[in-house]
């Protein structure tokens, strides 16, 4: 009888031993091999060299600085096509208080248009030199990938430019509407409850893995973000040179980075904001999310519409106040 347990606990040994040879680490754990393949962003350095701004530039710059201790840039990047919804984000940010922004212009027209509307001293024309292919002055659908791709990588060109200013970019796309004059407080005070933070950013979605959005975050110049913007910049390059039809866009540029790192989740520089109080499209206008949670948001993307449905939705909600 003994022996008969003896090889029954054997055999059961065998089998447990088996299992997880098979199925691999419990899911709580990770391979130390799978680490071993990321990239440790405490080792990251960045010493990438980037045309200076001429000194018009320079001194908008300085002059829309809105919090000089913390040396932050409330950024925009638009064309044309984007300029009603441009004029109607800078409504926003009236209506929060907020003065000092700087919208970067694709092209002349938008340079002419914020002017002609009284915000000259707000928008300046992006070098030709930063760009790396020509960009469309017009409202493109994301059904045109060709001249959907340039416009948002020049998104990322002026952040990397930005950056090696020892600026933090406070980013924000023009589809998004601000409703809350303490949307800047709240930020300070998420980064001083973790003072690890290198980056708040916007979450993608629900559905979406915790990707991040890249229409709206703050950002410090540390050498982790330049890594991440400048590398996200070239992976973007490489695939639409392999490509003909590629469809990375900017923000599967910088998932894709930030999806290489080897980040802990207690020490992590990298924090998502409540999308209970900065909702995408999605989760405002067709989930609900904060209303039926009871929270008013301090912004809203209106994103997760294509093209002149992103206005329609905004005046719908509200919104649209130009």
């Amino acid at each position: 009888m003994k022996h008969n347990l003896t090889v029954v606990a054997a055999i059961c040994i065998f089998i447990v031993v088996a299992l997880f040879s098979f199925n691999g680490l419990p899911d709580n754990e990770v391979d130390d091999d799978s680490h071993s393949q990321l990239l440790d962003y405490k080792l990251i350095t960045s010493n990438k060299s980037v045309s200076a701004p001429n000194a018009d530039m320079m001194a908008m710059i300085d002059n829309n600085i809105l919090d000089s201790k913390n040396n932050v840039l409330l950024t925009a990047v638009a064309n044309s096509g984007m300029a009603n919804y441009t004029l109607n984000w800078i409504e926003s940010l009236k209506r929060c208080d907020i003065d000092k922004f700087m919208v970067f212009a694709i092209d002349s027209e938008l340079v002419e248009t914020l002017s002609a509307a009284g915000y000259e001293n707000n928008v300046i024309a992006i070098p030709d030199d930063w760009f790396h292919t020509p960009v469309s002055n017009s409202l493109i659908s994301w059904g045109n990938m060709h001249d959907y791709l340039p416009v948002t990588a020049s998104k990322s060109l002026v952040v990397e430019h930005l950056l090696y200013l020892n600026i933090t970019v406070w980013f924000s796309d023009v589809d998004i509407v601000f409703l809350s004059p303490n949307i800047y407080e709240y930020l300070l005070h998420k980064f001083r409850i973790r003072p690890a933070t290198d980056a708040l950013f916007q979450q993608r979605g629900i559905k979406d893995n915790n990707d991040i959005n890249s229409g709206f975050f703050i950002m410090k110049p540390t050498d982790l973000m330049k890594h991440i913007i400048s590398t996200s910049i070239s992976v973007q390059d490489e695939d639409n040179a392999k490509y003909k039809k590629s469809k990375l866009t900017q923000q599967r540029a910088i998932n894709r980075v930030i999806q290489s790192l080897n980040i802990d989740f207690y020490t992590s520089p990298l924090v998502l904001l409540e999308m209970e109080l900065f909702p995408v499209g999605n989760v405002y206008y067709d989930m609900n999310i904060p209303m039926k949670y009871g929270f008013n948001p301090l912004m809203v993307h209106g994103n997760f519409r294509d093209g002149a449905e992103k206005e329609v939705a905004l005046r719908k909600a509200g919104l649209w106040y130009i």
